[in-house]
């Protein structure tokens, strides 16, 4: 090969090589172009490059323009391009760490694969997070909807009745109410206290027992009257503490209107006082028979008197079974009665002593009539006695112990009807048995066994807390 054809091989090369700078820096520098706006990366490590392919490019191009014309600012470009080179040489070491740094094309299918996974988990995660999302609407709106149902009944039940319901504040004012007793509207109740409502009286009564509602945090009931839409009202209910966080925040209140009831129950009372004065009538007509039959029989009169007696004390009894209703008497109530009712028992002392027993309606005249027989023999005995004690207990077998003493007369003498009705009646009402009838020096002594049933029962009474004991 000639001389002339390796030199023109030569610049051949040299051409390419200015054309792989070239293509090099316009790749770089396109890369670098559309990398601007982005952060890390290799851009630092790509610039040196840059920079390194346009100096050989440059240094490529003053060799072949050297080589034709020659010349020195030629070589002065070639050594500043030599200079370029080197110094991008070194700058490129400090980006070795980083640039091996770089993840493989392994790593970043890797990469990705783990990617997609998380993804895929991701939206599982949502997915699951949705149905359970889901379901809690779906609850609540269950949840709503029996509230919505409950509140109606609620509002059904209450708005065809006659209860009240009412919520008050620790300071005893209304911040709720529902059904409130007519006239009476939630406008005239909301935001006022229960002196603005009640007579003094009342509101006083109530105020009270809100006041231990909330600071003993137990229940009370309570019963209220006044005129309210122009006639009388009565009210029962109750008072629960309103607790929230273990605090007391105010009471809630529900109060029944009774009033029809009481004025049932007065009505009734009408009625049973008309018919026990019709019945003392009876009894009237029935002792005028008695006298006037006995009229010319000389020994008819020992029989009238006490005959006569005993009609009142059954008379007696049943006062007392109006009084309450003709739901029974209480024990203590016929004893004192029976005593007061016949004459001559002046100087003598009495102590009754017992638990509060109420007899049915039968046991009563018949507990009345025993009484009377006993306290008749009393005062018509030749020596009274000092002192009569009637003494009766409950046991917690359910048996029922009464023991009728009357000390310092051993001339007490019983009459056959009230021994009769002593022994054979009362123990037969009473499901019991006598356990004594007799006298003695010492004075004497009717001693009565029974059993609590319905027609003897304990009282039963409600204590402020609305237990019954």
């Amino acid at each position: 090969m000639q001389p002339s054809d390796l030199e023109i091989v030569a610049m051949l090369a040299r051409a390419v090589s200015i054309a792989a700078c070239a293509s090099v820096t316009a790749a770089l520098m396109t890369y670098l172009f559309r990398m601007r706006r982005r952060s890390g990366g290799l851009a630092g490590a790509n610039a040196l490059l840059s920079l390194v392919a346009l100096a050989l490019a440059l240094g490529y191009i003053g060799r072949f323009l050297a080589d034709g014309a020659g010349g020195g600012a030629l070589v002065l470009l070639e050594s500043l391009t030599a200079v370029v080179a080197f110094t991008v040489g070194v700058a490129v070491w400090p980006m070795v760490p980083k640039l091996v740094g770089q993840p493989t094309q392994q790593e970043t299918r890797d990469a990705n694969v783990l990617l997609a996974e998380g993804q895929a988990a991701n939206r599982a995660l949502i997915a699951q997070l949705s149905d359970l999302n889901r379901d809690l609407e779906n609850r609540v709106a269950r949840r709503t909807a029996e509230l919505e149902a409950a509140r109606h009944r609620f509002e059904v039940a209450l708005g065809g009745s006659d209860i009240s319901v009412l919520e008050l504040d620790t300071d005893l004012v209304f911040t709720w109410v529902h059904n409130p007793p007519e006239p009476l509207t939630a406008d005239n109740i909301l935001g006022r206290s229960m002196t603005d409502v009640l007579p003094p009286a009342d509101a006083e009564h109530f105020d009270s027992i809100a006041q231990r509602v909330i600071h003993g945090g137990q229940s009370e009931r309570f019963e209220i009257s006044f005129a309210l839409g122009g006639r009388p009202r009565w009210f029962e209910g109750f008072v629960e503490p309103l607790t929230s966080d273990g605090h007391v925040g105010g009471v809630l209140a529900a109060a029944i209107d009774v009033s029809r009831y009481k004025e049932h129950e007065r009505e009734m009372r009408d009625i049973l006082r008309e018919l026990t004065h019709r019945s003392k009538n009876l009894l009237a007509v029935v002792q005028g028979m008695a006298r006037q039959s006995s009229e010319g029989n000389p020994e008819a009169a020992d029989f009238l008197a006490p005959f006569r007696a005993r009609l009142m004390a059954l008379s007696a009894a049943h006062e007392l079974l109006v009084q309450n209703g003709w739901r029974g008497a209480r024990l203590d109530e016929v004893v004192t009665r029976a005593w007061a009712d016949v004459d001559g028992t002046d100087g003598i002392a009495l102590d009754i002593d017992g638990p509060p027993v109420l007899l049915g309606p039968d046991v009563t005249q018949n507990v009345m009539l025993g009484a009377h027989e006993l306290v008749a023999a009393a005062a018509a005995a030749e020596q009274r006695p000092e002192r009569v004690t009637v003494v009766w207990s409950l046991m917690p077998d359910g048996v029922f112990h009464l023991d009728w003493r009357m000390l310092g007369s051993p001339s007490i003498r019983v009459s056959g009807f009230g021994q009769r009705l002593l022994r054979t009646v009362l123990p037969v009402v009473l499901g019991g048995e006598v356990t004594a009838l007799d006298v003695s020096d010492a004075g004497f002594s009717y001693g009565l066994r029974g059993r609590i049933g319905p027609q003897l029962q304990r009282v039963q009474t409600v204590s402020r807390s609305g237990r019954t004991v």
